[in-house]
């Protein structure tokens, strides 16, 4: 019997579905940072429905760390019902019916994706993909509790008023995991045999039909995507598939969904049989699969691809590149028209694209190469089979680490890398230790390179394994090879140590240290709880400068008519007059106490023979450096910890706070890197985990514009566990961060900072011009007002423009911010592909042809600016006589991008003036306090110089000193 395109289709369900033609789920990546639907997407969906028979909606997420990309959309708390009912409304009244997609992504669960959440899987394996990290272990109770979040699911997509689910089983997400004999290398019940490996999905499944049996949802669609092979080995095969869809088919789901790139797919495993899997999937179904539509997706766009689908044996097609191009795609196959090809450059607007979706698109990565991603594994396996032969010796390598060249001696026998001696003197003490006692020692167990970077010491770690690839080249041997050997799985540990403090403290920066040092101080029985494998925080890799303001080293320094009204009114201004006063006037008061403590109790030294720093935001000079910056703070901190009572566990992620019937809190759980699990019952604790700019979950639209240049463990965990069901504590100001004018884009998204050049360039002269060669700004203004003319350009970007004995200046002190010669010589040599951009040009003339800029614009710019410097006046933006010392001289002469940058977020966990965490009924949260930057509101829209380290110290002392007074 022929079949037609636009048949009705009866299910299993009673449902039915009025052709045979559905929207494939594409994931937009455009939901709110928490996974609520957006207006965006809402109308993505609306304008795509009505002639398919069902549109599916992406991948929806079941478990709040269970994210497989960003802008994700969630059905993970109730909250969520009224966003997704209007997404089922909007596509229901255009005539589809509405699908979910449910999922959990499982080992994909990426850590950045979920707020630094170490992901979870089957068995501690990680994915074959770079930089993947090792997954935990799911207990038994983790897998019980899993299925029951896809029930919960599901009652939500009934509740919001979907017409069905699809349950995700594909794309390497967690299901796949559990059935993958790759993925999946447990011996108990849910793993093992192929039989114990369906198991999961089994219950998902059942677990899914028993909730829309309880919520009496008739005519309710089950489907389930799958996809039918992986070139993992051990890896799923096709017979494991169609054994698994066979024992679901017992089940009587409605429909079941490939996942593949083009619908004519044969195996990628077998590569010499040409038989598309869809015909091999008829020739094995069971007779209660063949009563199940089978839907096919990939590859189809014109009517006949369409229609040569439904002639090789598919009953359901899934169509996705054709409703993105055409949202009138049904209609339009049906009158036998064309559909393009491509989406018009100039149409994202009028197709109603969200940006990720249509950057994706435009990356011409839609439909993966099944074939190229076959060579890519063929040639991994072949690397993982070759056996290496070393020169027997001893080889000395370097390579550049975060500081400093690292160099090493590596020996080799004739089999094996035999030792590792590391030099690490020119590294920063305490931030990469566990890099040379570690990895070396992974390195050497386990014969490969394929390790993973210490959290925090990355330069250092990358630093350690390019030096020892180097080395197995020297000894003629592959270190490619090494790279292709898999990570060892690795056992987790199952203890669980119970224990007792007075206070708990979360996180190591300035604010840990000090609200630590100080508990101690005060005979508080301290435990500190740090994720990282150093202790030191941002502060230890900043500049290192801190507002000091009615402290004994200010007087000392000449400044003795300061006052608290004056540093008020100065942070006010500069903080657009958000500020929270209470706070603001908190740090003010007690700053010079705290900075006279740090100095004398901590044995923190300041650089007094370089004095107070002449800034624009302050009326009064009011900074200093600490001596070696962040890393000589750093230093003398942790040699103060060393002589103190304080428990510190490194690598150790603190996860959960625990509270009592009275909503108070009793104790927090914390998770070793090995799964060692600690039990801590406290009287208080102290979050002081830093800020949320590395979680883009958590950041607004306009921030996520911005290039990130701070730590990667700025992922925002304490303002989640604060803000968790049943802790509930308020938060303000979320949308602001500390955005500096001075960034380069090294990578996308991310940046470096050129503060430490441009402070010394601009003393002399040195010039900020925009891409027409002209200056906007007196560019020895604040930095506040610096960047508001920056982001008033298009693109928001600067040039720092130099002559040669100013960019050897430039050269030297942007080191400090981890720029070297290299890099800058890379960048130049680029000449404006890629970023970031830099140019270099023997005259003015061809710098600005270069650059792209009009005509002698620079020429005119600079004569004009010399003038000004001949004459000792800046008509044009008043920049001071003193910062004008020079005039542009002799080049070559260079042009450096100067683009926003930020790492500090200023918004943050609502607390008092004793650092109380305030719920969001306006009530203190007994026994939870908070410092440094995950308080919210201190600054106001923006930290003046300084006064976030200022703020770190004086809190962490304050927090300490209220616990002891309501002991």
């Amino acid at each position: 019997m022929s079949r037609n395109l636009f048949d009705a289709v009866q299910l299993n369900s009673g449902a039915t579905f009025k052709n045979r033609l559905f929207m494939s789920p594409m994931t937009t990546q455009s939901a709110f940072y928490d996974g609520e639907v957006t207006q965006q997407i809402i109308d993505y969906y609306k304008f795509r429905s009505g002639d398919a028979a069902a549109v599916i909606v992406e991948s929806c997420f079941v478990e709040d760390k269970g994210r497989g990309f960003p802008g994700a959309v969630g059905v993970d708390t109730d909250k969520k019902i009224a966003g997704l009912s209007e997404l089922a409304t909007a596509i229901k009244e255009e005539g589809s019916q509405a699908i979910m997609q449910i999922y959990h992504a499982g080992r994909m669960a990426w850590p950045e994706l979920n707020g630094g959440a170490v992901p979870i899987s089957a068995s501690p394996v990680a994915a074959l993909r770079p930089g993947a990290p090792v997954p935990r272990e799911m207990t038994v109770e983790q897998i019980e509790e899993m299925i029951k979040l896809f029930g919960d699911a599901t009652r939500r997509a009934i509740a919001a008023g979907f017409d069905g689910v699809e349950i995700h089983g594909a794309n390497t997400f967690l299901l796949q995991q559990f059935f993958s004999p790759h993925s999946n290398r447990r011996h108990d019940q849910w793993g093992g045999s192929r039989e114990n490996r369906a198991r999961f999905c089994l219950e998902v499944m059942k677990e899914v039909q028993r909730v829309i049996t309880e919520e009496k949802a008739e005519n309710f669609v089950v489907g389930y995507r799958f996809s039918p092979e992986e070139l993992e080995e051990p890896g799923i095969r096709f017979e494991d598939t169609m054994y698994l869809l066979n024992q679901l088919a017992t089940l009587k789901p409605d429909y079941f969904h490939f996942s593949m790139g083009v619908y004519t797919r044969p195996s990628i495993v077998e590569s010499d049989d040409p038989e598309p899997l869809i015909t091999k999937y008829l020739a094995l179904r069971s007779p209660d699969l063949a009563e199940i539509p089978i839907m096919g997706v990939g590859a189809i766009l014109q009517r006949e691809d369409a229609e040569a689908a439904l002639q090789l044996g598919y009953d359901l097609l899934a169509v996705g590149k054709g409703f993105l191009v055409e949202p009138n795609w049904v209609q339009t196959i049906k009158d036998n028209k064309p559909v393009p090809e491509y989406a018009h450059i100039a149409k994202q607007k009028e197709l109603l694209i969200p940006t990720p979706l249509w950057d994706f698109m435009d990356s011409m990565v839609m439909v993966k190469d099944p074939e190229e991603e076959k060579r890519k594994y063929e040639r991994l396996k072949e690397l993982q089979k070759m056996k290496l032969e070393y020169k027997p010796g001893t080889y000395t390598v370097a390579a550049k680490g975060h500081n400093s060249e690292i160099e090493m001696k590596v020996i080799f026998t004739k089999e094996r890398i035999e030792s590792i001696e590391i030099d690490s003197g020119g590294e920063s003490e305490g931030l990469s230790d566990q890099v040379f006692e570690r990895l070396p020692q992974q390195i050497i167990d386990g014969q490969t390179l394929n390790v993973d970077v210490i959290s925090g010491a990355s330069a250092s770690s990358q630093g350690v394994i390019d030096g020892i690839a180097e080395a197995v080249e020297l000894a003629g041997a592959s270190s490619e090879v090494l790279l292709a050997r898999p990570k060892p799985t690795i056992v987790w540990s199952k203890e669980v140590v119970e224990e007792e403090a007075d206070v708990v403290v979360v996180g190591s920066g300035a604010a840990g240290i000090s609200a630590a040092l100080r508990a101690d101080e005060l005979g508080l029985k301290t435990i500190m709880l740090e994720k990282m494998s150093f202790v030191g925080g941002a502060i230890s890799i900043s500049g290192g400068n801190q507002v000091v303001m009615g402290s004994k080293l200010q007087a000392e320094a000449g400044v003795t008519d300061d006052s608290v009204e004056l540093m008020v009114e100065d942070f006010l201004e500069n903080g657009s007059g958000k500020n929270v006063p209470e706070l603001l006037n908190l740090l003010a008061k007690n700053v010079g106490e705290a900075t006279d403590w740090v100095h004398e109790y901590m044995g923190v030294k300041y650089d007094m023979e370089g004095g107070l720093h002449v800034l624009a935001e302050y009326r009064k000079n009011r900074e200093l450096a600490y001596e070696d910056g962040g890393h000589g703070f750093a230093a003398s901190a942790r040699k103060a910890l060393d002589s103190s009572n304080v428990t510190i566990y490194l690598q150790t992620k603190a996860e959960e706070l625990s509270v009592d019937e009275n909503g108070k809190i009793i104790g927090i759980t914390a998770k070793e890197e090995t799964g060692k699990t600690h039990k801590i019952s406290t009287k208080a604790v102290i979050l002081t985990t830093g800020g949320y700019g590395n979680n883009p979950n958590l950041l607004s639209k306009e921030l996520k514009k911005i290039l990130f240049y701070g730590t990667k463990s700025s992922t925002g965990d304490g303002l989640l566990m604060a803000t968790a069901p049943g802790i509930d504590a308020a938060t303000r100001l979320m949308d602001y961060g500390k955005i500096y004018p001075n960034g380069v884009e090294v990578s996308k998204g991310y940046a470096k900072s050129t503060i430490g050049g441009n402070i010394a360039v601009l003393k002399e002269n040195a010039l900020l011009v925009n891409i027409d060669g002209e200056r906007v700004v007196n560019e020895r203004a604040s930095n506040k007002q610096v960047l508001e003319k920056l982001l008033e350009q298009n693109p928001q970007m600067l040039y720092i423009l130099m002559d040669q004995e100013h960019f050897e200046l430039f050269s030297e002190a942007v080191a400090e911010g981890g720029i070297t010669n290299e890099d800058l010589e890379r960048w130049i040599s680029n000449n404006g592909m890629g970023t970031p951009k830099a140019f270099r040009a023997d005259s003015l003339l061809d710098l600005a042809a270069r650059a792209g800029m009009p005509g002698s614009s620079l020429e005119d710019t600079v004569a004009r600016y010399n003038g000004f410097v001949e004459n000792g006046v800046d008509e044009d933006f008043g920049r001071q006589p003193e910062f004008m010392k020079k005039p542009v001289g002799e080049g070559p002469y260079y042009l450096i991008e100067q683009k926003p940058r930020f790492a500090t977020t200023m918004g943050g966990l609502v607390a008092n003036d004793q650092l109380n965490v305030i719920n969001k009924s306006g009530e203190p949260i007994q026994g939870l306090y908070a410092a440094g930057e995950v308080v919210g509101g201190v600054m106001g829209t923006d930290s003046p110089s300084g006064a976030n380290n200022a703020w770190a110290l004086t809190s962490g002392k304050l927090a300490a000193e209220s616990i002891k007074k309501n002991d």
